[in-house]
């Protein structure tokens, strides 16, 4: 097949590509304009850029590199259909070519959406009409163009998008007469031959034997194409392919064992689901593939997807899906299969089932098949005990195994050139180790926006009004799919209460409501392992619980940085005294589980808000928050330096963080002390960057340790905020004398007046030269007359400024007859 791109010069070439391994590409489905498509020629020559039909290139190139694909089809020029055996292979190939595309770009011509409508699905009534009497409906090629690709979507001419194939299922079905299960992506060899015959019937083309050509790919048989033989002898010898090939004994591995069912709103992924498929058919031996990720970042949805994409465009093939989380499991998916299956020996009760189902898959003869394997996250389920040095212990099941066979499980999956092997793992250890290296690995990362805010809108459909608030929703949840689809649900089943935003406010309000929304059971997904727990906060629990009893050490790392910002988290705080070589093995797992992420040449650590989120609710269900947050104070006590110049680059990376802890709720004194003395020296660090609102803090801190009659560690603090402001502000600025202040009253509380004097008078004369001597706050300063209640003789009184409290009292008499009042008070 040859495929178009855009070429340096910014016009489109053609390149030829093998049909055993394309690269993932866009597909075009149109209604041609007689005399006005651009041909093969003219576009290899460069011309017919006059035509109409040039538009329709150009909006599947542009609508393909918003797509991210290098590569699309476009049937008018892609094909030279000057040469016939080109063309009968084409025609022959094009169910295929449809039916392997990323994506199919339905351009309605005939369907005109205005400028001043910007989200044209929230305004269908005025284009659905048009959509509904599109010609695109009643054409022979377009229903194989219809039903073969795996993602369509429906444009105007304009090139606004409409919406989707499973977004206009209703309507399509309705229109057309093609059961909502086919459109759905049905195997189409579960409908009869007349039902499937009765889906052109009403559909006309310009050549009348095309009419039948076009149902080739929908019955998976070849012809060679007879123009002039007329409709009714094609549809003789198309009937006689079909009633040939339907006498064929039907091979015994077309055998389907997938217990869930296909997801009908399943959307985005396809370039990962291209990746197996490129790989899968590149191999020209045994394939082995693993889907990796976090908990709920859709893997096995992506696992599903394509079990149901090779069972339609691979019939033949064998696909099985074995649960694998457990040696058990895993054992009871080879009994089902050898029943299925029906192999000899199976009923025997001395049969090793294992060893048969490996025998039977090893046979060259039996066909190709597809083995899936959901869910492996244990390293040791197929590697027994530590076999492999991942330090996993072996369970009472796994004892079994090996007494039964004497040999790990992985040595019963055979590795045959026309078998492939899909495993789908939170654990990047165990899934490598079973594939044979990184290089079959895919990483399975959170939703890009656009796909996530698809993803949202097909389980709650949403118009331009909201659009801001579902972005932002999926941004708050990360792009994971679980999450959205367990706030989908939510809002959902209570529509006459909860919309998007709504279900926004609330998330935001507080993290008590963020784990209440994302705890709720009531989600259910059918298309997830029963024994997996729905809701989002329990999936990623499900990890901390097998790393913490596999791989204690990195348990309690993940539970450390869960108390600290979740971005930016340096090693150097985390690591402590450990050495480097201990941290690096606490790290692995969780970097295997994908539950934390390196940044910054692997020197800071990074994890999701929602596993934070999770981790903490764990650790207070199993009442260890209290101790974790003390270990987070301790850790950021021992780390944070002074704040003078030569440490900002530390006091940078840890602002964040101590913000965080802060926020935390502790009890224990001793943590208490060590958050004041890093917000102190966090205080000074942005006092002397300039950040003059942190020396407020700063001081209010003083306070509170002087109120607690800490008086060293307050000295320390009313002094560092002094001379910080003094350096940046100046002596005589206002907020430099409240220092002076908060100094004097410190030395007044513990009874070193004369040092108390000095302070109180001289901050009372810059306020006056500041201020005036009747401005309220100057007055403010009367309450030094305080430091007179607490003198024991006459002459430490003398020494108090009379001035200070003569003047002052004249001019500010309520202030005056107060102090009074609270001398006598003390008497």
């Amino acid at each position: 097949m040859r495929l178009l791109r855009r070429s340096s010069a910014g016009d489109f070439e053609l390149r030829s590509i093998s049909n055993d391994n394309p690269p993932p590409y866009a597909i075009l489905s149109h209604t041609w304009i007689e005399d006005q498509e651009v041909t093969y020629n003219e576009l290899v020559a460069g011309t017919g850029k006059n035509k109409a039909g040039y538009e329709k290139i150009l909006f599947c190139g542009r609508r393909a590199a918003a797509d991210g694909l290098e590569y699309f089809w476009v049937d008018t020029c892609c094909i030279d259909k000057s040469i016939s055996h080109e063309l009968s292979a084409a025609i022959n190939s094009m169910f295929c070519w449809y039916q392997r595309a990323s994506k199919c770009y339905v351009y309605l011509s005939d369907v005109a959406v205005t400028a001043e409508i910007a989200d044209a699905d929230a305004c269908r009534i005025t284009w659905e009409a048009a959509f509904r009497r599109s010609r695109w409906f009643t054409r022979g090629w377009t229903l194989q163009e219809l039903l073969a690709p795996p993602y369509v979507e429906f444009f105007s001419k304009e090139g606004k998008r409409l919406g989707s194939r499973m977004s206009f299922e209703q309507e399509t079905h309705q229109i057309t007469g093609i059961p909502v299960e086919v459109l759905r992506g049905q195997s189409l060899a579960e409908r009869s031959v007349e039902e499937r015959m009765s889906w052109v019937a009403k559909r006309t083309t310009t050549l009348k034997e095309d009419k039948v050509y076009s149902l080739l790919g929908i019955f998976g048989v070849f012809l060679p194409l007879i123009y002039g033989e007329g409709e009714v002898y094609a549809t003789l010898r198309l009937r006689e392919e079909i009633h040939r090939r339907q006498e064929r004994p039907r091979a015994s591995n077309a055998l389907f064992m997938v217990p869930f069912s296909r997801d009908d709103l399943f959307v985005g992924r396809e370039d990962i689901v291209a990746k197996i498929s490129e790989r899968r058919a590149a191999a020209p031996t045994h394939t082995s593939m693993a889907l990796v990720g976090l908990g709920g970042v859709g893997k096995s949805q992506i696992a599903i997807e394509y079990a149901y994409r090779v069972q339609t465009a691979e019939p033949h093939t064998l696909v099985v899906w074995i649960h694998a989380s457990s040696p058990i499991r895993f054992r009871q998916g080879y009994r089902d299969m050898a029943d299925k299956l029906l192999l000899p020996g199976r009923d025997d009760p001395k049969a090793d089932m294992l060893q048969l189902v490996h025998a039977w898959l090893s046979d060259r003869r039996n066909g190709h098949w597809l083995l899936i394997l959901d869910n492996v996250d244990d390293d040791g389920v197929f590697f027994g005990d530590d076999q492999n040095g991942a330090g996993t212990s072996t369970s009472p099941a796994q004892a079994v195994e090996a007494a039964d066979h004497g040999r790990p499980l992985e040595s019963f999956l055979p590795q045959t050139a026309h078998g492939t092997i899909l495993i789908t793992s939170r654990n990047n250890i165990a899934a490598s180790n079973l594939v044979g290296g990184h290089g079959g690995v895919v990483e399975v990362e959170p939703m890009e926006e656009e796909v996530a805010l698809a993803l949202l809108h097909t389980r709650v459909p949403f118009g331009e009004s909201s659009r801001a608030d579902a972005k932002a929703l999926v941004h708050v949840l990360e792009g994971i799919p679980l999450a959205i689809t367990h706030a989908a649900a939510y809002i959902k089943t209570r529509a006459s209460t909860t919309s998007i935003s709504t279900y926004l406010e609330l998330f935001r309000e507080s993290e008590t409501n963020q784990v209440h929304l994302l705890s709720k059971k009531e989600w259910k997904d059918i298309r997830r392992d029963h024994s997996i727990r729905h809701a989002v906060i329990a999936t990623w629990q499900i990890s901390f619980q097998h790393i913490q009893k596999t791989e204690q050490q990195a348990a309690e790392l993940l539970a450390l940085m869960s108390m600290f910002d979740k971005q930016g988290i340096p090693r150097w705080l985390l690591q402590g005294t450990t050495t480097q070589l201990d941290f690096d093995d606490a790290l692995a797992p969780l970097l295997s589980f994908s539950l934390v992420r390196t940044e910054i040449g692997a020197q800071a650590l990074t994890m999701h808000r929602l596993v934070q989120l999770s981790m903490r609710r764990w650790l207070e269900a199993g009442k260890e928050l209290g101790r974790w947050v003390k270990e987070s104070i301790q850790a950021l006590s021992a780390a944070f330096p002074s704040g003078d110049y030569q440490t900002w680059e530390r006091c940078k990376a840890l602002l964040s963080h101590l913000k965080e802890v802060v926020s935390h709720t502790t009890d224990d004194k001793e943590g208490l002390g060590k958050q004041a003395a890093c917000t102190l020296s966090a205080g000074w660090y942005m006092l002397l960057r300039g950040e003059y609102t942190a020396a407020e803090s700063v001081s209010n801190l003083g306070t509170v340790l002087s109120r607690q009659g800490k008086y060293d560690e307050a000295e320390a603090m009313h002094r560092r905020a002094l001379e910080g402001r003094e350096k940046v502000l100046g002596r005589e600025h206002p907020d430099t004398l409240t220092s002076v202040y908060h100094l004097a009253f410190l030395f007044h509380r513990q009874q070193h007046y004369s040092t108390a004097i000095g302070l109180y008078q001289r901050a009372y004369e810059g306020y006056t030269r500041a201020l005036g001597i009747q401005h309220p706050t100057t007055a403010a300063y009367l309450s030094t007359t305080n430091l007179l209640q607490s003198m024991n003789n006459l002459k430490d009184s003398n020494k108090l400024p009379s001035a200070l409290v003569l003047n002052l009292a004249a001019k500010h008499k309520a202030v005056a007859v107060c102090s009074l009042s609270q001398q006598l008070q003390t008497r």
